[in-house]
Formats: structure tokens, sequence, C-alpha cells
């Protein structure tokens, strides 16, 4: 999920400029703005602000979409690390400073999804992405799927978007409500009990698995520690498992002193140590984990359909 050639998927530019396309106007000019505006200095915030909220505003339902769709790339960029951009230079595009927007996410959420509360089911024949003016954006119809990952972006910890994480909750990929919940720096006991859950569900992919241990770590709870050391001395712990879950346990500090046995234990067998002075930090690339399911789901599924 995390590998390069992903991430270059999502931001593969089909031979166009990184110049914004003379005369352009709504839809290229927002699709170029998810893509290449986003990064471009000579584009200040205010010129990306004022075609943002002049999309928003448009009477033309896809250009809107088009809208919402720019500033899903646009939380992508700021979930990304330096190193993985292609400009050196890191441009502020706080969006979410704009005037109620929050507000107009919000309710275009849940217009959105009283008409289609289950959207994710039949999803692994939906494609959710098309290239448009020769990048890969969201159809139209599906843009409305990314408003979670803005609003995780740029209202962490926000009460009033907890609520929404929980609709974009896929059952087949909870990687993706891990994801939603971590990028938005959601602690609450119903956060914790879904990591919890998750990381004693044999079924869930091992991305997940390290979503939900490393959260475990970074929002440290009584019921996190303990889950954590029973899950470290199950039979079936692997090392490379065992690796991650040390990390996040040595992130408690004194508090694990009351298991200090059963880690001895656990730790002895493994031939590991539980490391100290841990600060676990997020992981690379989280939001992507949302975004990537959608722009990779879009192109397996043309791929099928040509083959």
């Amino acid at each position: 999920m995390k590998n390069l050639c992903a991430i270059l998927l999502i931001f593969t530019i089909l031979g166009d400029s990184d110049s914004a396309p003379s005369n352009a106007e709504d839809i290229e000019l927002l699709d170029w703005i998810g893509h290449k505006g986003v990064e471009d200095p000579t584009w200040t915030d205010e010129r990306i602000f004022e075609a943002i909220q002049q999309g928003l505003s448009n009477s033309d339902a896809n250009v809107v979409n088009a809208t919402i769709g720019a500033m899903a790339w646009i939380a992508a960029y700021a979930d990304l690390h330096l190193e993985d951009r292609r400009s050196t230079q890191r441009v502020a595009r706080d969006i979410g400073s704009l005037p109620e927007m929050k507000e107009y996410l919000i309710n275009r959420w849940d217009e959105a999804y009283r008409e289609n509360s289950s959207p994710w089911i039949g999803s692994k024949n939906t494609k959710f992405v098309e290239i448009r003016n020769s990048k890969t954006v969201w159809k139209s119809e599906w843009a409305w799927l990314t408003i979670p990952a803005i609003l995780a972006t740029f209202f962490k910890g926000d009460p009033d978007i907890v609520e929404i994480l929980w609709q974009a909750h896929n059952p087949n990929h909870p990687e993706l409500l891990l994801s939603l919940l971590s990028v938005a720096q959601i602690d609450t006991e119903e956060a914790n009990n879904f990591r919890v859950q998750i990381l004693f569900n044999p079924n869930v992919n091992p991305f997940a698995t390290a979503l939900a241990i490393d959260s475990l770590g970074r929002y440290r709870s009584d019921d996190g520690l303990a889950a954590l050391v029973d899950r470290l001395g199950r039979q079936d712990t692997s090392n490379e498992l065992a690796t991650l879950l040390l990390n996040a346990i040595g992130a408690y500090g004194d508090s694990v002193k009351p298991y200090q046995n059963i880690l001895n234990n656990a730790t002895s067998e493994l031939g590991l140590e539980v490391p100290e002075d841990v600060e676990v930090e997020s992981p690379d690339h989280e939001l992507l984990a949302y975004l990537l399911f959608m722009v990779q789901n879009g192109y397996e599924n043309e791929a099928a359909e040509e083959n």
C-alpha cells in the first residue's frame, strides 16, 4: 500500500506540462490544481483557494465534484513526506482554513450518504477513478467518497467529523477506517476498541494489523496496553509481528511494569527486548490507504475488463 509504484500511480501525468494549461477553466483547471498546482510555488494559496471556492459554488455538479476531487489530491500531498514529493518545496495549502469549509463538506457528505449509505457494497466491481485531462481523477459520482480523507486531514481531532469517518468504514478493508482515524487523531474509546478488535482479527491484511498496533502505541490506554501484551504472548506471534508489538509497548514507558514478568517470558522466547524511550510516530502515507484503495480498485477493474 505504501510502495513507490502505488504512490506514482496516483500522480501519473501522461505527457502534460507542469505549468497551468493555457486558458484552462473549471474542470481542466481543477484537475491541474489537484495534481500540479498544489505544489506550484507560482500559485499562491489565495489563488488556489479562489479556484476551490469558485468550483464549489458552481451550478454544474460535475465542476463541484471535480473540485472535491482536487481537494482530495491536496489532502494526499499533505500526507506525503518530503522525500516522496516530486518537488523539494512543501507548499502549505490549508483548505480547511476557508470559511465554512467544514460545514460545507459535512453537509455534502450527509446529502450523498442519505442517497447511498452502503457505497462499498459491490465495490469490487466499481471503477471509482478515470483518466481525465491526462490525469487520474475520481469519477464525478464518486468524488463525495473522498470527503472523509479531506476532513481527516484538515480538521484533525474535530469531534464534528468523527461520525463521518465511521460512516466511511468498509467492513472488508478495515485499514481504510484505521487510516482515517489516525490521520484525524481520533482517540476515543470507540476508536481504540476498534483498533483492539482489528489487532485480534486473524482475517485482516497485515497492513491493517500494523496500523492497529501503531495507533495503540500512539494513543496509549490501559486497554490498549493490555491488548498489545496479550497479542505478544500468543503462540502464533511471528518475530516480525512481535517487533511491531514491542515498539508499541515500549511507548507506554513505566506503565508496562505490571506486565514485566509476562514481557520477560515472551521476549525471552522470541529473543527480543522491549525498547525503551520509544516515540511512536505517524507512519508514512496513512491517508493513502484510504485514497489508494479507490484508485487501485478502479485500475484493477479496468484491466480486468480489457482482459
